[in-house]
């Protein structure tokens, strides 16, 4: 296993890129410059399991459906909501979110409503994401090819999330 550098990571996403969609002039939120130049030029993305990236529609879609206070905890006001970004999710139903420092945040569903307080915060950015990301699919490759992960490599992926960032592998929301 091995961290992709995120110039590689760029070129593997963009190299089948479609149209530009960009995001609605009525978007005022501040988004990292690769996550804009990226998810504007690409289709819905499985990176893996745990990883789909949306487009800038799909992203802006989702968003403006979860902006409907019915979705967020009742002591949650409009303004806060409007603090996340929705742009991506796995395969069960949970969420990956910007709140407005760009940070990465994961919302399991089995939480229910949304909530700041139901967020984990994996102290990481966008770019770190996808170097994470990427490293799940490598995760995936094996488990595919094998049919289970053995201790090396569950020891060699902690590793490899500790160099992405030193706080990854403790806020990491899935078992290992």
């Amino acid at each position: 296993m091995k961290i992709i550098p995120i110039e590689e990571i760029r070129t593997i996403l963009l190299v089948e890129s479609s149209s530009n969609q960009n995001f609605p002039k009525t978007v005022t939120y501040k988004f990292d410059t690769l996550y804009s130049e990226i998810v504007t030029k690409i289709k819905t993305t499985e990176i893996s399991s745990e990883c789909i990236l949306f487009n800038s529609v799909e992203a802006y879609n989702t968003t403006k459906e979860f902006s409907d206070k019915s979705y967020w905890a009742d002591n949650i006001t409009s303004s806060e909501i409007e603090n996340f970004w929705f742009f991506g999710q796995n395969g069960q139903g949970d969420f990956w979110l910007f709140d407005k420092n760009n940070k990465i945040l994961f919302y399991d569903h089995n939480h229910e409503e949304l909530s700041p307080v139901n967020f984990i915060n994996l102290g990481i950015n966008f770019q770190q994401w996808l170097q994470f990301s990427f490293l799940n699919k490598q995760l995936d490759e094996i488990y595919d090819t094998i049919g289970k992960l053995n201790n090396e490599t569950k020891i060699e992926f902690k590793k490899q999330l500790q160099s992405i960032n030193e706080y990854l592998l403790e806020n990491y929301p899935f078992e290992i």
